[in-house]
């Protein structure tokens, strides 16, 4: 499988370029990598403008239709992806972690997209897609229908797994997994996790 980091959203919430903003010392862009390092043989960088991440060693790859999200950013990435399935992660997951990424991958195989359901909410940016998705994500950017939560949540022939809290053996570790950060509040209660985490590491 590929992974795919979308590195095209434009952070007006949170004022400065999410993936390069730094939680317990280490940037959330290299987190993520350090992450797909360990589970993917191909990764690639989507983008809206190539040279922000040239230095790190893998592909960037342009939207392939400008202005369309991170459904846009996923089309784009199955387009280029050597294999049937992708995975899928925002720049914005500071804690994303390697066991639930290869429980949906190993999900994958059955099914057309899987997806993490948590307290009622999917989360579309930590999660997998076949190759067969691509014509009717096509269809949706065509008429200008971006919201990829929709798309996910409408009768269409994808199979479509999505993962239940009651599924999983490793809640807190789920929850952490998928946290995003969109607002500077947000990055200080990442921020602040980290660093109340060593805290309570050095006095143990």
């Amino acid at each position: 499988m590929t992974g795919i980091i979308l590195v095209g959203g434009k952070s007006r919430r949170m004022g400065q370029d999410k993936a390069f903003m730094s939680v317990g010392g280490k940037q959330v862009f290299q987190r993520i990598l350090d992450v797909f390092e360990i589970l993917f043989d191909e990764i690639m960088i989507v983008t809206n403008k190539e040279g922000r991440f040239s230095g790190y060693g893998y592909p960037e790859i342009v939207d392939l239709i400008p202005d369309s999200g991170p459904m846009g950013g996923i089309y784009t990435g199955l387009s280029y992806a050597k294999s049937d399935n992708i995975f899928v992660a925002s720049c914005d997951l500071p804690f994303i972690h390697p066991s639930p990424v290869k429980t949906i991958i190993t999900e994958a195989s059955d099914y057309d997209i899987v997806v993490p359901e948590i307290g009622g909410r999917l989360h579309p940016l930590h999660a997998a897609y076949s190759k067969r998705c691509m014509p009717l994500i096509l269809k949706r950017l065509e008429s200008k229908e971006f919201n990829i939560t929709r798309f996910i949540n409408e009768p269409h022939e994808l199979s479509v797994k999505k993962i239940q809290m009651s599924e999983l053996a490793q809640e807190e570790t789920w929850e952490k997994s998928v946290y995003n950060m969109n607002t500077p509040e947000e990055w200080l209660k990442a921020d602040g996790f980290v660093k109340n985490s060593r805290c309570k590491a050095r006095k143990s």
